[in-house]
């Protein structure tokens, strides 16, 4: 799939993790924009960069808040407030379309398998937030967490920011891999795509309903179970195609306490993931423009920045009804 100079917007840069940062501060203050629509089972678009360590106190809870939001009515266009120029920003937050967010962080069914040191370990990760970084879990979001400033330079306003800082912030959520696109015939694709199933469905609808209500104008959500990230793989400048690089923030996180900076986490293979790893997927949220019906809306999404493995699923067992053809020789 490719993106032609003609998309709205500024072309997009592609952003990797760096390798040398203290993850409870870092980012380099780069941004990409996102230009295109995903109709089929390939990638769509995306945006900048930051991580983190680990120290929370689990909580356990119960609700189902995401499902009685998902039948709230969705206002046809999003709070905005003038900025300079005439243009206009949304002020929605993360508190204004989700007032009441989810306390279902992990089902135990989607647990059970793994021993209790894991289970341990995926409460803090499920309920992991670090403001001196801007890393926020999924489930833990900033509540005034908004679309960030238009500024000339660095202009945050296609990123989901700390209002306070003006920082974008990084989002975490602990899944099983479900189906991934990042090669196609062996060839790094110019978009890719992760999706995962998050540890808890009422979880993944309400990131179903925080994109759809952040969107311009405001989408009605879609009922789903899953969560998908973005990431252009090849770097992009006003005029030059460049060539697409398979993506490769991908780390061996399965040591407890290995999740420190990227350059001490141990690497893995992106070529060894599989569905029903189970990982931890580090994104943020951008909006990127399409043009429907003669106007231009925009639409939020995840974009992907780097993917830590914490468990490998067992290979699925061979099929029992295919059997060898004797005698078969071509």
């Amino acid at each position: 799939m490719t993106k032609s100079k003609n998309d709205a917007g500024t072309d997009p840069t592609e952003t990797r993790p760096p390798k040398k940062m203290r993850l409870a501060n870092t980012g380099d203050g780069r941004e990409d924009q996102v230009i295109s629509e995903n109709t089929s089972d390939e990638p769509e678009q995306i945006e900048n960069e930051r991580a983190v360590e680990i120290s929370t106190q689990p909580k356990q809870d119960g609700g189902q808040q995401a499902a009685k939001q998902l039948s709230q009515p969705v206002s046809a266009v999003p709070k905005t407030t003038k900025r300079g120029g005439g243009a206009t920003q949304a002020t929605n937050t993360v508190q204004t379309v989700l007032p009441s967010p989810t306390k279902i962080l992990i089902e135990d069914d989607e647990v059970e398998d793994y021993d209790e040191v894991l289970k341990t370990r995926l409460r803090k990760l499920s309920e992991y937030t670090n403001p001196k970084a801007s890393v926020y879990a999924l489930g833990k979001l900033l509540p005034t967490a908004t679309w960030g400033q238009y500024k000339a330079i660095r202009d945050r306003s296609k990123v989901l920011c700390d209002p306070a800082t003006g920082e974008p912030i990084t989002i975490w959520v602990v899944g099983k891999i479900a189906k991934m696109w990042f090669t196609k015939f062996g060839i790094p694709e110019n978009q890719a795509s992760i999706t995962i199933m998050p540890l808890s469905k009422t979880l993944a609808q309400q990131s179903a309903i925080l994109l759809a209500k952040l969107s311009s104008p405001a989408l009605t959500p879609q009922s789903t179970q899953i969560v998908r990230a973005m990431k252009w793989q090849n770097g992009k400048n006003s005029s030059v195609d460049t060539k697409a690089i398979l993506f490769d923030a991908v780390y061996d996180a399965r040591p407890e306490g290995s999740l420190k900076t990227y350059d001490e986490r141990p690497l893995w293979s992106l070529s060894d993931l599989k569905p029903g790893d189970l990982i931890l997927l580090e994104m943020k949220m951008t909006r990127y423009t399409k043009k429907v019906d003669d106007k231009w809306e925009s639409r939020a999404q995840y974009e992907m920045m780097a993917i830590s493995l914490l468990n490998i699923a067992p290979m699925p067992e061979p099929d029992e009804g295919v059997s060898p053809i004797d005698g078969l020789a071509i």
